[in-house]
């Protein structure tokens, strides 16, 4: 396994003389956004933290606590994180508008004199199963299979409910639905099981729930570990160890299911076979239970065991529910009569748990990781020593796959672990709360096989988990790779490519750090083409087959390269738009015609270059045919909305008075798409006659930030990254050559508008640097529905607030 980096801290997370943390104090979360969040003692006090793992060494408080954090974990989706206190309370934060240094309390809830020990998110019952069996097949419906999995709680018509359920040290359980939230119409209901009404949290303030609970066993006792697993029925496995029972060696298990009765959540807690361990041997009375984890191993369900010895280190377990037909007396046997579907039965079915592998450790585990991607012939533990070591272990077996031993700072132990959404990376916290990373042997044991590559990528397209663990490891041939991604996209249904075309368009952007520029614009005309086709509404419905839309791309595929023959041939009724809202859109039309005449002004340069040296630029704008096609599409709306409106039409300084700039791009345009590949020579000559014509606005240029990327991260190959933490890497830092007009002032790129020099606040994207301005200006309907397509940048990246 290659060890990727590692963040030392400055000291920060010291109390006292103790400067090695007691076990549990530090704890750590990877979301599927690929942020860390993190938990660490600081002058007696818990204080969690959260950094991009292409950014690690910058990391933000979330919050502070007196109490000691016991649970750290986050939502399916990346959005909310859960912490759960000694003391019995649960809170729920979430970043304020999504920038990632701001975070607020949404939804808290008390349990009174209980520790809570594990928590958990509702499963909303989706899943992708990722088989690289299916790694040749064409179609992305036929490489990844929907799982079957019911929700954990499910509201009114079967929707899954967000919500939490936890467990505490005294066996008690306790579950809350999250509660739907409007920015209007206030609702008087507060609590936390009302799931019909919504509650008005316009104002951001915090909401208290009041969790419904239960005992989870006949008689309460003293748990000391835990683990929650989601089950295909919906239900929830739990499997628990009583610190007052270690010399018995027994593991409880637990089916815990949830359901809405009314308006209440009911929980009925359901017994399952126990696991009895062998007794402790008297020669080591001080060996104990000191890690538990439940999975699913394909089908079936595991529960690796942990056993702890100052003296002879740690045994790991494995132990696999079988299910097996017993058979029943011809006296206890059920008749046909009143037996179902009127057959008799001699055996009842049985359910025990068998021990599979064990394996025996010199050092003691003080974590145990499994793989995150639901794989059907891909599985791997992870088993974190506190001699700062992982062993990659095999279920089944437990063979060693892999071994790795880190270089030992002082006193300092491993403490806890995290693998990213797709397990390729390993994130370690020792007792300094410092980071180290580690590639998985995955991608390591199969270099030079761009079909895993591509399924992998392309698992992160269908699922929406960010793919920033991947894009800074060590890809190889990344041309080819984004080739053989590109071609596997277009081969998809048209449906298919339009459903995911954002997430395909940030993918490609983050792996083509070097051509950043062109896909960013690439993807900000994506979001206009469809916000503006969004507007349109046919004036007819009943004699209407086709959308607007998919008439004006009939009316082009035809070339003719006149923009007002076309509009004589379309129904201007269906491109009506109220003038006030064409007013509010302008900034959007002045950038699609900015982009059109940078893209045709430079079209000469960049075929002269390419003629030289032999060579084209792997993505090139100008050679799209899809973006050429979508300019062409909005400049005939645009057209037709200056008749309605002229004052949402696009400015230019002109040197020459009676040009007509639309009748011109769109000609330019008209001709390059029928052969963008080798524009003709008279095309070129016009083209160069722009910058004659007028002033051509040059476009912003949004450098990214420092960060880890394939670019970065291949440049140094002499061995681990070494950063501190809040001291940005110079050896990272994105450096422009390129001179920059207005480069005193600062562009929003969302509502493309000069926001000046010093500009009061601004958010600004952790990875690409992407700007948008904070203070929210949207009057109309149109406008607002653009703002709401950046709640994250399009690189999905979150934001940060710059003050």
């Amino acid at each position: 396994m290659t060890i990727l980096y590692k963040v030392e801290s400055c000291g920060e997370f010291k109390s006292g003389k103790d400067t090695v943390f007691p076990r549990k104090v530090v704890l750590c979360s990877v979301s599927a956004r690929n942020i860390i969040a993190f938990s660490a003692l600081q002058n007696l006090s818990s204080h969690v933290y959260v950094c991009d793992i292409v950014t690690p060494w910058q990391y933000y408080k979330v919050c502070n606590a007196k109490s000691l954090i016991s649970v750290l974990e986050w939502s399916a989706n990346g959005e909310q994180l859960l912490l759960g206190y000694i003391g019995g309370r649960i809170e729920i934060w979430e970043p304020k508008e999504h920038t990632l240094n701001i975070w607020h309390l949404q939804y808290y809830a008390n349990i009174p004199s209980e520790d809570i020990i594990q928590a958990k998110f509702f499963h909303n019952g989706k899943g992708v199963l990722f088989n690289t069996q299916k790694k040749d097949q064409t179609y992305y419906a036929d490489k990844f299979e929907r799982l079957e999995q019911r929700p954990t709680l499910t509201g009114f018509g079967g929707v899954a409910a967000e919500g939490c359920i936890l467990l505490t040290s005294s066996g008690l359980l306790a579950a809350f639905a999250l509660p739907q939230l409007q920015k209007s119409s206030p609702s008087n209901n507060s609590g936390a099981n009302a799931m019909t009404e919504p509650i008005d949290n316009s104002q951001g303030d915090q909401i208290e729930l009041t969790p419904a609970t239960h005992s989870i066993g006949i008689s309460r006792s003293y748990i000391e570990h835990c683990s929650i697993a989601a089950s295909p029925s919906g239900a929830l496995n739990v499997a628990y160890s009583v610190g007052w029972q270690q010399q018995q060696q027994l593991v409880y298990c637990f089916k815990v299911s949830l359901q809405m009765e009314g308006e209440k959540i009911a929980i009925k807690s359901e017994s399952l076979a126990s696991i009895f361990l062998n007794a402790t041997p008297a020669s080591q009375p001080s060996r104990r239970i000191t890690n538990l984890l439940w999975i699913r191993v394909g089908n079936e369900d595991v529960i690796y065991v942990v056993f702890g010895s100052p003296e002879s280190g740690s045994l790991l377990e494995q132990w696999t529910l079988t299910r097996r037909h017993q058979n029943v007396h011809a006296l206890l046997q059920q008749s046909s009569a009143t037996a179902p579907n009127n057959k008799s039965v001699d055996f009842v079915p049985s359910e025990s748990w068998e021990q599979i592998a064990k394996l025996q450790l010199n050092s003691q585990i003080a974590h145990l990781s499994s793989s995150r991607l639901v794989s059907a012939d891909y599985e791997q533990l992870y088993a974190i020593m506190q001699d700062n070591s992982v062993h990659v272990l095999e279920p089944g077996t437990l063979k060693q796959v892999n071994h790795t031993k880190f270089k030992r700072d002082g006193d300092t132990r491993f403490i806890c672990a995290d693998l990213t959404p797709t397990s390729q990376v390993l994130f370690i916290f020792d007792s300094r709360a410092q980071l180290h990373a580690m590639q998985t042997p995955m991608l390591k044991e199969t270099t030079g096989n761009m079909q895993l590559l591509t399924l992998l990528f392309e698992y992160c397209i269908v699922t929406g988990v960010d793919a920033s663990d991947l894009v800074m490891l060590n890809l190889g041939n990344l041309e080819a790779l984004v080739e053989k991604l590109t071609d596997s996209f277009t081969r998809q249904p048209s449906y298919v490519r339009q459903f995911y075309y954002a997430n395909f368009l940030a993918l490609k952007s983050n792996l083509c750090r070097t051509q950043q520029q062109e896909f960013d614009n690439l993807i900000i005309l994506h979001a206009i083409s469809s916000t503006f086709k969004s507007l349109l509404r046919p004036s007819d419905l009943s004699c209407q087959d086709k959308g607007p839309a998919d008439n004006l791309a009939m009316k082009l595929s035809e070339s003719v390269p006149d923009v007002d023959l076309v509009l004589q041939n379309l129904n201007a009724k269906d491109f009506t738009v109220e003038p006030v809202m064409l007013q509010s859109l302008q900034q959007l039309i002045q950038w699609v015609t900015d982009l059109a005449l940078n893209m045709l002004n430079r079209l000469p340069d960049e075929v002269m270059n390419s003629k030289l040296s032999g060579k084209r630029p792997s993505y090139d704008i100008s050679r799209d045919i899809v973006a050429i096609g979508s300019l062409r599409e909005l400049l005939v709306m645009i057209r037709i909305w200056g008749l309605l409106n002229p004052q949402c039409l696009p400015v230019y300084t002109k040197t020459i008075e009676n040009i007509d700039v639309l009748l011109i791009l769109f000609r330019l345009l008209t001709r390059l798409a029928q052969n963008p590949a080798e524009p003709d020579e008279l095309l070129l000559d016009e083209c160069s006659l722009l910058s004659k014509q007028l002033l051509i606005p040059q476009l912003s240029k949004f450098n990214p930030i420092t960060l880890l990327s394939t670019n970065g991260y291949t440049a140094l190959k002499l061995g681990p990254l070494i950063f501190t933490s809040h001291v940005e890497p110079v050896g990272l830092q994105y450096i422009e050559m390129e001179p920059v007009v207005f480069s005193n002032c600062v562009k929003d790129g969302v509502s493309n508008l000069q926001i000046g020099a010093n500009p009061n606040t601004i958010r600004r994207c952790a990875r690409c640097g992407f700007v948008n301005s904070a203070n929210k200006v949207a009057k109309t309907s149109a406008l607002k529905a653009w703002c709401n397509k950046w709640l994250h940048c399009h690189c999905g990246g979150f934001w940060k607030l710059i003050n």
